[in-house]
């Protein structure tokens, strides 16, 4: 597992682009207390997932005040790690997290689709928040500096459509 503050720009084309598949999962983490202090980090998971890792080795919790989480995913949270964010959630109501990714890992496998559906129904939560994270942000806030925005979104565009239309249809489903 490695986390730093700023993610390669070849590294943010390559694993948030939606139209390739790499074997890894990254996340960009954006925390706010209160509304005022931010935190800017990222992972990606080698062993482990990179939601877990987070959860349990970086999230430090604080006893006071509201914590504001948004998180970019390269990949959609499997079943279990939507199990893992779900109990997160319940033990700390002072923390939200929106979720927003950039393709859906193993959509066609009912487990995933279940945890995805209960994640997204969690109360006062905007958990899925959406397809397609703002790559201008990602760019802007997890990138160094000065490096010029060459990241063109629009070329995938078809893509992120069909991942939109895919969620839509996995959250849509009776979970009766």
């Amino acid at each position: 597992l490695y986390f730093s503050m700023y993610v390669s720009r070849r590294a943010l084309r390559r694993h948030f682009d939606p139209r390739w598949y790499p074997d890894e999962t990254y996340l960009l983490c954006k925390l706010q207390w209160n509304g005022n202090r931010s935190w800017k980090h990222w992972v990606r998971n080698d062993i482990n997932h990179a939601e877990e890792y987070f959860l349990q080795e970086i999230f430090e919790p604080r006893s006071y005040g509201f914590c504001n989480i948004t998180w970019y995913l390269s990949w959609s949270p499997c079943w279990s790690c939507c199990d893992k964010i779900q109990d997160f959630l319940r033990r700390h109501p002072n923390v939200s997290i929106d979720i927003c990714v950039a393709r859906l890992y193993f959509s066609d496998i009912a487990r995933n689709q279940r945890g995805l559906r209960e994640l997204n129904g969690l109360p006062g939560n905007n958990c899925l928040a959406c397809i397609s994270p703002d790559y201008h942000a990602c760019w802007e806030t997890f990138t160094q500096g000065g490096v010029p925005y060459d990241f063109w979104p629009e070329d995938f565009e078809p893509t992120i459509r069909r991942y939109r239309s895919m969620l839509g249809n996995i959250l849509e489903v009776s979970t009766l």
